[in-house]
């Protein structure tokens, strides 16, 4: 039976797509001394920086690759990463099938270990100029699984994954046995998944599983920016598009990503022992830079005894999922679900955003708040404990900045049979986070100030402006009235807060109005019509054609342009 499951398995994407294969040569010398830039844009470099020590030390990271050739159907083992490269020669690798690494190489997957765990402080441009590469986390340990091998040895027959954090950059179209499989790891485990989502394209193209489901990490791709000679940058990213990076919602209606980082790097060249060459807007790199950065916050915490303890009795990927969602940043127009007016009470998260771009510096930050019970807490932190039915759990804290802005991300798992083909479990949970104010001074006054309540998603998130002339305010954490008796007795769950700045304030990318990926004269002039109400007047060919206005982007746009206005009372300064 386990060979027919494995033939008839489905489609396979590799998602190292857009552009791949541009000689080092050819582009410009790095603007910074360290490469991959894309560091520094997810707040990698600066943990790097701030904690020489943070270099995956004592952490396994499982990749799982796919063959990038078939014969009659089987796969020839061409996954590894070239062991010969001086960025990876050093490294702690080892190949689950117990070869030398040495044949069979991939691109793709070459890209994903220079990315993960690449050091060479002697790179060099074939003019000679030098920089240092250095990958997310060069001291941690990979083990590198051929995809099918995985499925039929890890998944099928379930023999352990010794591994804290599996990133897969690949995904099915459809939901099936094998992502069901991984996502029972992740729960019954706590096991740290992180996937890539797919790479956009066309509107219609769908999300890819596993990174669509419930308990993986799903990550989309930032968009490189464009440099005013028309050429594409390596070290400035900004907010995606459908046609790079695939979008939610799912079928079912879950939002997804979960959050994005950059997708554009130089990556060690699979077929040469010191070269490089770039890629670009690739959800293949943007979720191993993630998954790297999960691997930071691991070591950090285990280092920690304090940390270490408070993790010993939780979800650990619900823990982590939280943090990493809770601190990425909201970059310009990020909006949740639906584009309405009203906020979107049921679908928690921007349907090409997720919670926003990954920062690393400010995931440890979050991480590092440290584990707060129930009852009154500080303006950040997290906790993780069991939620019966009967429970509603308070989190009480102080804000007295009228403009500072509540982020707050509640996660739990989904869960599977234990048993091929891995079904959902007929009993599931829905929580619900509620965020209210209220005076101390006044018995009885809480205001409800937001809600999210999906009944579909394993996350609600809340982003919410602090503004309701209170200064006391209650996180508030239950199971959703709709799925009282019909979810498990219990279910453990983990809750990220913090209270701060809106963080795309100041942005220029809120200039760029049209989302072309340049700041110009058409700008200003969607800017104008977008003031005078003109702009939702317009015919749909005159704002395509003329104005370079996705669908989405005027419906975005003049829906909530009244939203927008604080961010855009500037006058736009061309950057073309």
């Amino acid at each position: 039976m386990l060979a027919s499951i494995l033939k008839t398995g489905g489609i396979l994407l590799p998602l190292l797509a857009c552009s791949v294969g541009v000689a080092f040569g050819d582009i410009e010398s790095p603007k910074y001394p360290l490469e991959p830039a894309a560091l520094d844009i997810s707040g990698i470099r600066e943990l790097q920086q701030t904690d020489p020590n943070l270099t995956g030390t004592g952490i396994v990271i499982a990749a799982v690759c796919r063959s990038m050739s078939y014969l009659n159907g089987l796969p020839q083992n061409d996954y590894r990463f070239n062991m010969h490269h001086t960025s990876l020669a050093g490294a702690d690798v080892l190949f689950d099938d117990h070869s030398d690494g040495l044949d069979g190489i991939s691109s793709h997957a070459t890209a994903i270990g220079g990315i993960l765990i690449g050091l060479d402080p002697q790179a060099h441009l074939p003019d000679n100029t030098g920089f240092e590469y250095r990958g997310v986390c060069p001291s941690a340990s990979v083990e590198v699984y051929e995809f099918w091998r995985f499925a039929a040895l890890r998944l099928f027959a379930k023999k352990p994954i010794p591994a804290d954090v599996i990133t897969l950059s690949l995904g099915d179209l459809f939901e099936d046995w094998w992502t069901r499989a991984i996502e029972r790891v992740a729960a019954e485990q706590g096991t740290i998944i992180v996937a890539s989502i797919g790479n956009g394209h066309t509107v219609k193209d769908p999300l890819l599983y596993p990174a669509a489901g419930a308990n993986v990490i799903g990550v989309g791709t930032m968009r490189s920016a464009v440099n005013p000679d028309g050429s594409v940058a390596l070290d400035r990213f900004i907010p995606p598009t459908v046609e790079i990076s695939s979008g939610g919602p799912t079928e079912d209606l879950r939002s997804k990503p979960d959050l994005i980082a950059p997708g554009s790097a130089i990556v060690p060249q699979a077929f040469s022992e010191d070269g490089y060459t770039t890629v670009t807007n690739a959800t293949s790199l943007a979720a191993p830079l993630t998954a790297g950065a999960a691997a930071l916050l691991l070591q950090y915490a285990y280092e920690d005894p304090t940390l270490s303890a408070e993790l010993v009795q939780s979800p650990l990927n619900c823990v982590i999922k939280a943090v990493l969602m809770n601190s990425a940043k909201k970059l310009p127009y990020w909006h949740k679900g639906w584009i309405s007016e009203e906020d979107d009470q049921t679908s928690p998260l921007d349907r090409l955003q997720g919670a926003g771009a990954l920062d690393a510096a400010a995931a440890k930050a979050q991480l590092a708040a440290g584990k707060q019970p129930p009852g009154e807490v500080r303006a950040i932190g997290w906790d993780s404990r069991s939620l019966s039915q009967m429970d509603t759990f308070l989190y009480l804290f102080e804000s007295p900045d009228p403009n500072a802005v509540l982020t707050a991300t509640l996660t739990w798992n989904r869960h599977y049979e234990d048993s091929y083909p891995f079904r959902a479990k007929t009993q599931q949970s829905d929580l619900r986070l509620e965020l209210w104010a209220f005076d101390p001074n006044v018995s009885n006054e809480m205001v409800l100030i937001d809600v999210s309540d999906s009944p579909v998603d394993t996350v609600e998130h809340l982003w919410t402006p602090l503004s309701s002339g209170y200064t006391w305010y209650a996180l508030a954490v239950q199971f959703s009235p709709k799925s009282k008796g019909l979810a498990p007795e219990e279910e453990p769950f983990a809750l990220a807060w913090s209270v701060g700045p809106d963080r795309s304030l100041g942005d220029r990318m809120w200039q760029d109005i049209n989302g072309d990926g340049r700041i110009n004269h058409l700008d200003s002039f969607i800017q104008l019509l977008l003031k005078s109400g003109h702009l939702s007047t317009l015919d749909s060919n005159f704002y395509k054609n003329a104005l370079g206005l996705s669908p989405e982007r005027f419906e975005l746009l003049t829906t909530l342009r009244h939203r927008w206005q604080p961010y855009l009372k500037d006058s736009i300064k061309p950057l073309d």
